[in-house]
């Protein structure tokens, strides 16, 4: 595959994070199109994702053979693309995510993030970069780091189904765009758009994640770690598959590490809905969530309005 091929299959995540962040985040590629050849066979440096060390010594090899040809002194992020059709190279492309000064510097430049592609780019395609770019920017993975049922194909897939794409990284998926919490963690929504109430009742219009402008989330504290949020999905942009739209009802709990459930989409009716199609609350219809009931009185173009009650 020539370099040029291999690029296109990435270059689309300009788009996603544009999209994403409503067009605050500009994701400049700056390609070197040209294949360096390392120096031991592919099979050698998989899994990518074994160590950290490891991980960083590929990188750093990587690196070094393009660093005669390459000016990395404007160097934000470092992406090693390798020949997609290097099945040795294994299904885990991962981030670099270096702290403590543990990452590389080179042309005088410190860089400390990045990430490196496997023959799994194949199948995720450029979403493939954008959620290992955005685990550099501090957000966590929402699928399943550990399988509890082998009969159920959607087991990795238990607490978020295919609701964003830190779950289920796939344009195919069912609604692969950013929870608004994760949206506001990034700063691409403001706290403004946030309505935060510990009330007993609230009424409120929630815009659709995807457009900008309006409240996004309403979020109710539940303890020091825990909060309850509502924000409103419609089939826009990447979300244009999804099934079913409404207002979505998730508890994001900052005590559970990534993989093991930080964020939790309610109804969880995994032995009906495994993929969480029909999760979405529709006009008239309701969850409760730690005794918190979460309604939709009515919808339109602007969104969702929901009544929140609490004991």
């Amino acid at each position: 595959m020539t370099p040029q091929a291999a690029f296109a299959k990435i270059s689309g995540a300009t788009a996603t994070f544009s999209e994403v962040s409503y067009g605050q985040l500009n994701y400049a590629f700056n390609p070197q199109y040209k294949w360096y050849r390392m120096s031991k066979p592919s099979t050698q440096y998989a899994p990518l994702n074994q160590s950290f060390n490891s991980h960083r010594a590929y990188i750093a090899e990587a690196a070094a053979l393009a660093d005669a040809e390459v000016n990395f002194s404007t160097t934000d992020n470092i992406i090693i693309l390798a020949n997609p059709d290097a099945r040795g190279l294994g299904m885990a492309g991962p981030a670099l995510a270096a702290i403590r000064g543990s990452g590389i510097t080179l042309d005088g430049k410190y860089i400390s993030n990045g990430a490196t592609s496997a023959y799994d780019l194949n199948d995720w395609k450029s979403i493939w970069l954008n959620h290992e770019i955005t685990h550099t920017m501090g957000l966590v993975d929402v699928y399943a780091a550990t399988r509890e049922n082998a009969a159920n194909s959607y087991d990795g897939h238990r607490y978020v189904g295919e609701f964003s794409y830190m779950g289920l990284s796939s344009f195919d998926g069912n609604a692969p765009s950013l929870f608004a919490f994760e949206r506001w963690n990034l700063g691409w929504l403001d706290d403004s758009q946030i309505f935060c109430s510990s009330a007993k009742e609230i009424s409120q219009l929630i815009t659709p994640v995807q457009s900008a402008g309006g409240i996004k989330a309403v979020i109710v504290p539940l303890s020091r770690t825990k909060a309850l949020v509502v924000e409103s999905r419609r089939a826009i942009g990447l979300d244009k598959n999804i099934a079913k739209t409404g207002a979505l009802v998730y508890i994001v709990d900052s005590s559970l590490q990534s993989g093991y459930g930080p964020v939790k989409i309610y109804p969880s009716s995994v032995s009906t809905d495994p993929r969480y199609l029909r999760a979405p609350r529709a006009v008239g219809e309701s969850v409760t969530v730690e005794g918190i009931t979460v309604s939709v009185t009515s919808a339109s173009s602007a969104g969702d309005t929901v009544s929140i009650k609490r004991p």
